[in-house]
């Protein structure tokens, strides 16, 4: 499994970002309700953020081989849930945050301040979310450090590269755990 792009988390949050601050300041501007955040959004995303962690120390401690409750399907799980979480978290953040600028830029209206100071909240525990979902999946990436040249023969031949290949590495593989 590659592990995520660092880049691309960057660029969901920074088109999240500019989502949320246009979409605010329309909604502003043409005098409609503005978004309103809660101060409980942050929470979920601490939540998020811990669950990751404390299941990623789960995982790496299974990869050490060490005692730990983590089980494979349970590594697994917290793959797909740290993968799935980095590009949510990270779009999040950048929407929260832009709504978050547009209420501070408007702090004089009582209501557009709390929600300002509440997205800015919500939107730095989903950054931090999204941060902790991209580490943890880091972790659970395998290092491919068993068997690792005929997988990638394998790879190569299901992308069109050739059975040959995955010969040769079956054949260099074997030759290296004859010796």
């Amino acid at each position: 499994m590659k592990p995520l792009s660092i880049w691309t988390q960057v660029g969901i949050g920074v088109a999240g970002l500019a989502v949320g601050f246009l979409l605010q300041g329309i909604l502003v501007q043409i005098g409609a309700h503005p978004i309103l955040i809660t101060p409980w959004l942050a929470l979920l995303f601490i939540l998020v953020a811990v669950f990751l962690i404390v299941f990623g120390i789960g995982v790496r401690r299974m990869k050490r081989k060490t005692k730990t409750w983590m089980t494979p399907v349970m590594a697994g799980r917290t793959a797909l849930f740290a993968r799935a979480s980095a590009p949510v978290c990270a779009a999040s953040a950048g929407v929260l945050l832009g709504i978050a600028t547009v209420g501070l830029m408007r702090s004089w209206a009582p209501a557009m301040a709390q929600s300002g100071w509440s997205a800015l909240a919500a939107g730095t525990m989903a950054l931090i979310a999204a941060v902790s979902a991209i580490v943890v999946e880091r972790w659970c990436v395998d290092d491919g450090s068993d068997g690792a040249g005929e997988n990638q023969a394998r790879n190569r031949a299901g992308r069109g590269g050739h059975a040959s290949d995955i010969a040769s590495a079956r054949q260099s593989h074997i030759g290296n755990h004859g010796r």
